[in-house]
């Protein structure tokens, strides 16, 4: 059982991975970012409920639906969050105090709320983890971020994105992960939606036209689903501090992914976090 929540976290997080590297690829190209993951959300939760009706017992009774909308709600506040710091600039200096600090809580809350059991070599796995995927997310140097309203966003993220996973270990204590993510999903297209009707009104100019970017969306979309239903397959037949500390290996992912195929600028720090997230992970798994 050990290998199996853990063959489903790593690649969980691979499929995340691919999925986040697609919409980095698409915000390059001036997609507008709050429309594009209202769509790529709505995407997401079509393919889980194609998988679904195919392949497993859809069940979206109403209960389920109501914690799946309050899940939807927090993933939809994270996002417009982030989405509202991306406008204030050099985010790339905040992100990896925002991985590190989720993955920390996470697995913290995780122990006192669920009181799941966690040794020594666990603390210190998820140490090292967080170490790793600062260093790996650090783009040109180790820094931590100045105080203001950037950083202030960024927390707020983070308190989404912790209560976001702590909801969901609770809810796939009764609800299939397969149910609880078409639900999500489908919750937070909606709301997105809700949210850019009364917000956002105007489209960005220079955005490409919506058909043209629909490719690039479904495939983000197709690995993200993948994403969450395996990651909602592992929590649910295990600990969620065993589980999200995983995350830190999405961020070596996409350095990879990047390395390779986005020939970014290869730098030393992130090999030694690569190194560091690993032997993390490794103890986690203990």
């Amino acid at each position: 059982m050990v290998m199996a929540w853990l063959f489903l976290g790593i690649l969980s997080f691979l499929s995340y991975s691919i999925s986040t590297s697609i919409d980095k690829h698409m915000m390059s190209k001036k997609y507008d970012v709050l429309r594009t993951n209202t769509l790529k959300m709505l995407f997401d939760g079509l393919i889980l409920l194609v998988l679904g009706i195919i392949f497993f017992e859809l069940n979206l009774k109403v209960e389920i639906l109501i914690g799946a909308f309050f899940l939807g709600l927090l993933y939809a506040a994270a996002g417009v969050a982030y989405f509202t710091s991306l406008r204030l600039g050099e985010v790339s200096k905040v992100v990896p105090f925002l991985q590190s600090s989720e993955i920390l809580l996470t697995f913290i809350a995780a122990i006192i709320i669920f009181q799941e059991n966690a040794s020594i070599i666990n603390f210190l796995g998820v140490a090292l983890i967080i170490l790793g995927a600062y260093a790996v997310l650090s783009e040109e140097q180790l820094r931590l971020p100045r105080l203001g309203k950037l950083p202030f966003l960024i927390f707020l993220v983070t308190l989404f994105d912790v209560a976001y996973w702590l909801l969901a270990k609770k809810l796939l204590f009764d609800i299939k992960p397969i149910d609880l993510g078409v639900g999500t999903y489908l919750s937070s297209a909606v709301i997105l939606f809700i949210y850019q009707l009364l917000f956002r009104r105007k489209t960005l100019e220079g955005v490409p036209p919506i058909m043209r970017t629909m490719p690039k969306i479904a495939l983000a979309a197709f690995f993200g689903a993948m994403g969450t239903l395996l990651v909602f397959s592992a929590l649910s037949i295990a600990d969620a501090s065993d589980v999200y500390p995983l995350a830190g290996l999405q961020s070596v992912f996409i350095f990879v992914i990047a390395l390779i195929f986005l020939k970014e600028k290869f730098c030393w720090h992130r090999l030694l976090g690569t190194a560091l997230v690993a032997m993390g992970i490794f103890c986690v798994s203990l």
